[in-house]
């Protein structure tokens, strides 16, 4: 009689936990106000822990296997971006009263025997000095917001490549070129010796410009370039102050694909058109 009671409560509880399970539409619905209000609450409090119900929920759907297939595209507040069918990041931005951000990112990696392996990065760049030259991990994240992924075998079997914005300050904006890459079992290393001028090479590429200025920075996969705005100062007594540097008027330089490597290409020719600027550009908000 015993035994029978326990199966009953058993079978029941599994009967609970199956019908109170949400779809993934639901997920959806409830990540995509509280994205919203992320972004748009005015009280700080509120929209850091909105932030933290987020990251909660969005953990919670991404433990199913079915959400790495599922686009989440009503989720208005976040960059989601997708590639070789092995690596997903979901990425997004909490703005602060001091007119700086906080990024927040978890990676979804799929692995062999379909198994699949849930990344947090921790976004750690007030701590970086010199980014530039530095090889971080997940636990020590140069943040940004992502808004393209390349990749290319050439570069690496397990290496994508990454652009992204980075609001920096009240004065200036970032955009950055950074790498990634993911052994077997999935443990992560961004900052690789990519990115060459000549004989010397960088593990990323940051540009630092005004944040009243708009820089385009955008991958062409016809012809493997990364292309990118030449950026100067508006006069010749501002060199190294970034809050005054924007877009030089007539010239574009290019990191292009050579072997293993992105090489730096001064002055190229490109096609001008109306979609040359990033669609994330100053305030994503």
């Amino acid at each position: 009689m015993l035994k029978l009671i326990a199966y009953t409560i058993s079978f029941l509880s599994f009967q609970l936990v199956v019908a109170q399970q949400k779809t993934l539409v639901e997920y959806e619905n409830e990540l995509n106000e509280l994205s919203i209000d992320i972004v748009s609450n005015a009280n700080e409090e509120s929209k850091i822990a909105s932030n933290e119900n987020f990251k909660t929920l969005l953990f919670e759907v991404l433990q199913l296997k079915e959400s790495f297939d599922y686009p989440f595209k009503n989720i208005k507040a976040i960059s989601i971006l997708k590639s070789n069918e092995k690596l997903k990041i979901y990425n997004w931005a909490l703005p602060l009263s001091d007119a700086t951000y906080q990024y927040f990112a978890i990676l979804q990696i799929k692995l062999k025997n379909n198994q699949y392996k849930l990344v947090e990065l921790i976004d750690k760049s007030a701590e970086i000095k010199k980014p530039e030259t530095q090889t971080l991990t997940d636990k020590m994240w140069y943040g940004a917001l992502y808004y393209e992924i390349i990749y290319d075998k050439k570069l690496g079997e397990n290496t994508y490549t990454l652009l992204g914005w980075d609001g920096d300050y009240n004065l200036t904006n970032k955009k950055i070129i950074d790498a990634i890459t993911i052994s077997s079992s999935g443990v992560v290393k961004f900052g690789s010796p990519l990115f060459k001028t000549g004989k010397k090479a960088q593990k990323r590429v940051i540009f630092t410009y005004s944040e009243t200025a708009v820089m385009s920075l955008k991958y062409h996969p016809k012809d493997q370039r990364i292309i990118f705005d030449y950026l100067v100062p508006t006069g010749s007594n501002l060199e190294g102050v970034y809050e005054y540097y924007g877009p030089s008027l007539n010239r574009f330089d290019a990191y292009a694909i050579d072997k293993n490597h992105w090489e730096y290409k001064k002055d190229v020719d490109v096609q001008q058109d109306k979609n040359l600027k990033d669609r994330f550009y100053k305030n994503p908000n």
